[in-house]
């Protein structure tokens, strides 16, 4: 004991004779070393603190991005060394140590003790430090880093890039981007407020900003509107969700917009407003649009119509993904490669992508369902991914709480468009799904249905305005559209309406779940063989589609009671119950168009009182209807294309009638007096396949030009149809026709005239105008056509020497042309008539033997025709066609200046198609044909963009002046009389090679200056020459 007592003393006098400690008194160094375990305690859990707090401001830093004042990862960097330092010290094993009696062990100790102490001071200011940097001020965070696990791909990515380039530019301020609900609007939106985060994070001073225009926000606020209520109480919520951000005072005094608004002014700001679903102010909101600093404001929104109510300066929508992408996102999602898979499951895994319509969240829920369903063990070598594949498609397509399952987080998302719609859109929304999948609804006859079944009824339509034309059904139309819920497609050259499969099923599942249940039945397309209405309860289906069916009969009498459509178009039909309609009182739309029907029952006779449509297109066994009397309702009878050969009964009791449709059908008599009693007329079709028994002439009692003894119904009597809009009907002669068109009691829209007889070509378009045999001078002068007239067709008039057309006004409208079997047509126009023709598109001309010209030929034109539009010319079989027409050189000029200017006859000429049947020269001794004299020659055919491939061989010898030109622009060979002053300048190997003989014709190589071949080479244009025997 006393051995370690002199150890003890020796080692302090060691001490105390150390220099570094004279200054100290020896009580503090004794307490270094007497509490240096205590110490070590301490310090333990203040780096426990440390690490913790730490961990916060890194994980809060993560999410939250400061302004520069706040050296957040400077911390993070010290406070990290600190750590690691200390740890490497080991204090735990320096005083743990027993070497009790050793001068350096206490001296170590001593050591240790105070260090220790000293990293405690450290410690506690790293902490107070971090503490200040985790609780930030609102006021001086820039934003708010958004959690985003979607990685983009395909359209979102390109959507990125769009709105980043938006954001960095100067001149915008205002962004709107709009896409169907689960279309990744808000994973995009997130990913660009991220990116501009960073990008300021990664700034390290204001000078490093300055050539960064993302990085120079001071403050990135992102708030999501709130779309339950009136609108004043969503700019309520985004004006508190913004002066939170802001750290602005709520309740001091004043308007709260102004203080918003000068707030932000003080700041370079971008606003992002996520989910609008109504159109708002911003000036209302308390946001400044105008600030001239770089302040953006992005308004994303799941309807187009909301950001097309707002000014703003560029728009970007995220489109759906493209099919590819769609198959890339499954894998993704479902984890797995669709290359590991048999085709047969390849195949049906891809059916089932697709019917996710590109839509991400329907694809991603597609594959989270699959997953789920399977539960495959990746370790499992066993197991035939192929048959759980197949099993699971198989379980997902046959239960419905699968499929319920697999969709609800994409109706979720759909849903809340559909509550964006106004109670009227959700109405006729709904009806759209009365319709099969896939089904391209035309946009004419989905309207005309939502108002026949009363849904468009809450606003007064026009009388005389097409249904499709009312305000009133494009605003609704409109709506749905904007929110993605229908989409706008072309087939046949018809608008059309197309509802998504998911979108579709979102709406079934709405009809089965709203308040009054089973307010629809739906199985259209389902192919049944047996109609589906017997034993059901029906007594409260308002709307059912059995379309597109198989079943043959409808038999017994279904209790309909409350049914006002009833759609059956597109079914073998042939044999009705005679009380089928006995219990439909409600009844307003009857469709059975393209059925095998005969007749319809009696009981549609008597109990269809409330009939508003009925339509019976393309039926192709119709032969009579019974009496409709009692359906006084009626607003639509269409018997087109149909063999019925008389009007029902009852039709003067059809008083508000405003269509009928005997198109095609075999009426032979129409009694003119009935139109007096339907007055409400605004849409009559009378073109029918007799053509002796539907000629209307201008007198009563006129003979038809047919030789038929039948009386022609006299125009006079459509006189009493005020609010006529579309008339297709069968004119008697050129007078009938002329004294129609020149009485004011007429106003149409839209029409369809055969003058002289009828024409089975009922594809014509709209506005079409055709004379069969008939004469274009009524008491020496042109007939009238009307105005908006876009096509004309002459056919086998003998005496027409020239189409005598005059008049702005109905030729502004011309786009076709069309001539065939005019004896005597010698050309088309007179020179001035040209000029007058600014939206012509075609002219053909077929089999008229002593055509000429175009254009009349006895001089060349004083001016260059205006046919500005022209894109097609056909002309076959006119032997004596010698030219187009002639332009006087000094027509295609002006001056500019001092220079002169040659203007282009045919900016949009695309094809050029001329053949003609030849006489070959024939040789006296001989009697054969001499090709040496007259080679046979083939139709000259010149296509853009196709190269001519024969040439028309001839030698031009009596005129020396005209040569022969290749014109690479249109790829075919011309004559004219071009003179060389105005040749274009070759280029290189763009050599033009003249000749006067198409024998050394050369193509050129490359392109020459269209509009300088345009301006020039059309001058005078002879397509070809005249043989003569």
């Amino acid at each position: 004991m006393a051995a370690e007592f002199v150890e003890l003393v020796a080692s302090l006098i060691g001490c105390l004779q150390n220099s570094t400690c004279l200054g100290t008194p020896l009580e503090e160094k004794y307490k270094y070393f007497a509490k240096r375990k205590e110490y070590l305690e301490t310090l333990k859990k203040g780096m426990a603190l440390l690490k913790s707090r730490r961990c916060e401001v890194e994980s809060e830093s993560e999410e939250k991005v400061v302004s520069k004042p706040y050296k957040i990862s400077d911390w993070l960097e010290r406070s990290n060394d600190f750590i690691t330092e200390t740890n490497e010290l080991n204090f735990e094993d320096t005083i743990s140590g027993n070497w009790c009696g050793f001068p350096n062990y206490y001296r170590s100790q001593y050591k240790a003790g105070k260090s220790i102490l000293g990293r405690i001071e450290k410690v506690n200011l790293l902490k107070e430090e971090g503490t200040y940097l985790f609780n930030v001020e609102e006021d001086f965070v820039v934003g708010y880093i958004q959690k985003n696990t979607k990685e983009l791909v395909g359209k979102t990515a390109s959507a990125f890039e769009k709105i980043m380039k938006c954001v960095s530019e100067k001149e915008v301020g205002i962004i709107c981007v709009y896409g169907m609900s689960g279309s990744g609007k808000t994973e995009v939106l997130k990913e660009v407020n991220n990116q501009i985060l960073k990008q300021y994070k990664s700034c390290t001073s204001e000078d490093g900003r300055d050539g960064n225009i993302t990085a120079q926000f001071e403050k990135v606020i992102w708030v999501t509107v709130e779309n339950v209520g009136p609108p004043e109480a969503a700019i309520a919520a985004l004006q508190k969700g913004i002066q939170k951000e802001l750290q602005l005072d709520d309740h001091s005094a004043g308007n709260r917009a102004d203080k918003l608004d000068s707030a932000l002014r003080q700041r370079r700001f971008l606003i992002v407003l996520d989910d609008m679903r109504k159109e708002l102010s911003l000036e209302h909101i308390g946001i400044p649009w105008q600030t001239n600093n770089g302040s953006k404001v992005i308004i994303v929104s799941k309807s187009r119509p909301v950001c097309r109510g707002i000014t703003f300066d560029r728009e970007v929508e995220i489109e759906l993904v493209s099919d590819e992408e769609a198959l890339k996102l499954f894998e993704v999602e479902a984890g797995i490669g669709f290359s590991a898979l048999r085709e047969d499951t390849r195949a049906a895994a891809v059916n089932m992508v697709r019917e996710c319509d590109g839509l991400p969240v329907a694809i991603a829920g597609l594959a989270q369902t699959l997953k789920e369903i399977m539960k495959l063990d990746p370790s499992d070598v066993d197991v035939d991914v192929d048959a759980e594949w197949n099993g699971a498609f198989y379980k997902l397509r046959n239960s419905s709480v699968l499929l319920e399952k697999k969709n609800r987080k994409a109706f979720a998302r759909l849903l809340n468009s559909y509550s964006m719609l106004k109670q009227e859109a959700q109405q006729c929304f709904l009806y759209c799904a009365l319709y099969p999948p896939g089904h391209c609804i035309e946009k004419k006859e989905l309207v005309e249905h939502w108002f026949w079944e009363g849904l468009l009824s809450s606003r007064e339509r026009i009388k005389g305005q097409l249904i499709e034309d009312t305000t009133y059904a494009r605003e609704i139309l409109d709506e749905i559209k904007g929110a993605y819920l229908l989409e706008a497609v072309s087939e046949g050259g018809k608008e059309c309406i197309k509802m998504r499969n998911l979108v579709r099923h979102m709406a079934i599942h709405l009809t089965k779940t709203i308040p009054d249940y089973d307010q629809f039945l739906i199985e259209a397309g389902v192919k049944l063989t047996d109609c589906p209405l017997i034993g059901r309860n029906l007594s409260k289906v308002e709307r059912a589609s059995l379309m597109k069916s198989q079943f043959k009969a409808l038999t017994k009498k279904p209790k309909f009671y409350k049914l006002s459509t009833l759609l059956l178009q597109h079914n073998p039909i042939s044999h009705f119950d005679d009380d089928f309609f006995r219990n439909m009182p409600n009844l307003k739309v009857l469709n059975l168009s393209h059925t095998n029907i005969s007749t319809l029952p009696k009981s549609a006779s008597s109990y269809l009182t409330k009939l508003r449509a009925l339509l019976l297109r393309g039926c192709c066994n119709l032969t009579s209807l019974p009496s409709l009397a009692n359906s006084e309702e009626l607003l639509v009878l269409d018997l087109s294309d149909t063999p019925i050969t008389e009007l029902p009964d009852g039709m003067k009791k059809l008083t508000k009638l405003i269509r009928l449709d005997l198109s095609c059908t075999n009426v032979g008599e129409f009694q003119a007096e009935l139109v007096r009693e339907l007055k409400n007329l605004e849409e009559l079709f009378l073109i029918t396949n007799d053509s002796a028994g539907s000629l209307w002439g201008s007198e009563k009692g006129a003979s038809s030009l047919w030789g038929s003894e039948k009386a022609a119904s006299c125009i006079q009597e459509l006189g009493a149809l005020q609010h006529l809009a579309i008339l297709h009907i069968n004119f008697l002669d050129a007078k009938a026709f002329n004294t129609y068109v020149d009485s004011k009691d007429h106003s149409l829209s839209k029409f369809k005239f055969s003058v002289g007889g009828s024409w089975d070509k009922t594809k014509l378009p709209e506005n079409s105008i055709v004379f069969i045999k008939s004469d274009f001078l009524v008491s020496g002068k042109p007939v009238s056509l009307p105005e908006d007239t876009s096509e004309l067709h002459v056919m086998s008039n003998k005496d027409l020497y020239w189409l005598p057309i005059s008049g702005r006004r109905c030729l502004d409208s011309l786009k076709v042309i069309d001539i065939s079997g005019c004896e005597s047509l010698v050309y088309l126009f007179e020179r001035n008539v040209s000029h007058n023709l600014p939206n012509l598109e075609k002219i053909s001309v077929k089999n008229c033997q002593k055509m000429e010209a175009l254009i009349s030929k006895e001089d060349p034109l004083p001016f260059a025709p205006c046919l500005n539009k022209l894109k097609v010319i056909h002309i076959s079989d006119c032997e004596n066609l010698g030219y187009l027409f002639r332009i006087g050189m000094d027509s295609c000029q002006y001056t500019s200046g001092q220079k002169k200017i040659y203007s282009t006859c045919f900016p949009n000429l695309q094809e050029v198609f001329i053949t003609r049947r030849w006489r070959m020269k024939v040789d006296k001794e001989s009697k054969e044909p001499n090709p040496a004299v007259h080679p046979r020659p083939t139709d000259l055919v010149l296509v853009d963009p196709l190269e001519l491939k024969k040439y028309y061989d001839f030698e031009k010898k009596d005129n020396p002046q005209e040569h022969i030109w290749y014109f690479p622009d249109l790829k075919m060979q011309i004559i004219t009389s071009l003179p060389e002053e105005l040749l274009p300048r070759p280029r290189s190997s763009n050599q033009i090679k003249r000749s006067r003989s198409t024998d050394s014709i050369e193509k050129l190589a490359g392109s020459t200056d269209r509009t300088l071949l345009l301006s020039n080479l059309l001058n005078s244009i002879l397509f070809l020459s005249r043989v003569h025997d």
